[in-house]
């Protein structure tokens, strides 16, 4: 009796100590997979396919401001902590990054310097119409530990003086992730 009292014991700490085993812990997402589960935040859900930049941008969360994303940028509350544990997570991530293709829906990579042809309006007698001039770049995304909250910085350029970049944050639901915060980084 005390020798199964011991082995219950036993299985319910691996439970509790093993990885993976907690019904709390979620298995993160490839990069490449996240992306494909967000990127019509920003991109036209209409086109056939969009211009990706094959290396990943650097992501601005590295320093946030609370007080201003609680007053503008938030849909629903977040604790600071979660952001900090983002923030950090950004932070120690600075390595470069290439987005595997065959794993991406719709997005076709481009090296920087195809980038900068295809924004180029094209010659004057024939100029080519802004929405074949639209290219994204994105950051790689960052992950809690839980899994439950992620950020990822998605930039849209449309020309050398057009275009917008934004950090958002997203809450995993039980139909996908969901975007609860963005913050317009900067714009042209």
């Amino acid at each position: 009796m005390r020798t199964d009292h011991c082995r219950m014991r036993i299985l319910l700490l691996a439970f509790i100590l093993v990885p993976g085993l907690s019904a709390h812990s979620q298995k993160l997402p490839s990069p490449e997979e996240f992306v494909n589960a967000i990127y019509r935040t920003v991109v036209d859900t209409t086109v056939s396919h969009y211009f990706l930049v094959t290396g990943t941008d650097t992501c601005f969360f590295v320093k946030f401001e609370y007080d201003e994303w609680i007053k503008y940028s938030l849909k629903e509350p977040l604790p600071v902590n979660i952001m900090n544990e983002l923030s950090e997570k950004v932070y120690l991530s600075r390595y470069p990054y290439y987005w595997r293709q065959p794993l991406l829906q719709k997005a076709i990579c481009i090296t920087r310097h195809q980038a900068d042809s295809i924004i180029a309006p094209g010659p004057p007698n024939h100029p080519r119409p802004l929405s074949e001039r639209i290219l994204y770049s994105f950051s790689l995304p960052q992950f809690t530990d839980d899994g439950k909250y992620a950020v990822i910085d998605l930039n849209v350029v449309c020309g050398t003086t057009c275009g917008k970049g934004l950090t958002c944050l997203f809450r995993r639901t039980s139909t996908g992730w969901k975007l609860i915060g963005r913050h317009v980084n900067w714009s042209s």
